[in-house]
């Protein structure tokens, strides 16, 4: 049986190793922390990496530890302890700032970082990232009482997004 715990205290483990500098979870498994379950697939988890620079995105160092430390990797995927994890390097500005601002919760005793509600709409409204799954959740977590309208509106207007 997959464990989540096993898979987030992998991701501790990764920014204790230097292999990534920050991470936050993202995705629907964001969305759990905040509100109701969601379907999902995989562990979406955005990342900083210690020397990203420029628009070439070196991965090597994770998978490397990924190997090293007895993890599968399946297609874009590490499968720690039966759970699919894809990592994201930070893409832009907003990304940066929702990991940066990410909230440290606790799953199991476990300290995990998770991308604001905010942050998750916004990032869902994201021109690139905008689908009709994503905006059904940005909808959900909109409506619910965990997200500060005042904020969500500053990122919306800061980022030039909009529904």
């Amino acid at each position: 049986m997959a464990s989540f715990a096993t898979a987030l205290r992998a991701l501790n483990d990764l920014k204790q190793a230097d292999v990534i500098r920050e991470y936050a979870i993202g995705g629907a498994i964001g969305v759990v922390f905040w509100t109701e379950p969601v379907l999902t697939y995989d562990l979406d988890v955005f990342i900083v990496l210690p020397s990203q620079e420029g628009p070439i995105v070196n991965l090597t160092p994770l998978y490397q530890w990924a190997a090293r430390s007895g993890y599968q990797t399946l297609a874009e995927h590490v499968i720690v302890d039966g759970v699919p994890v894809q990592f994201f390097p930070s893409h832009n500005e907003l990304c940066d700032e929702a990991i940066r601002t990410a909230q440290t919760l606790e799953y199991e005793g476990i300290e995990v970082r998770v991308i604001r509600p905010e942050y998750l709409v916004a990032l869902w409204l994201e021109p690139e990232a905008r689908t009709a799954k994503r905006r059904e959740r940005a909808a959900a977590l909109m409506e619910s009482s965990v997200t500060d309208q005042a904020v969500l509106r500053e990122l919306l207007d800061r980022y030039k997004l909009s529904w």
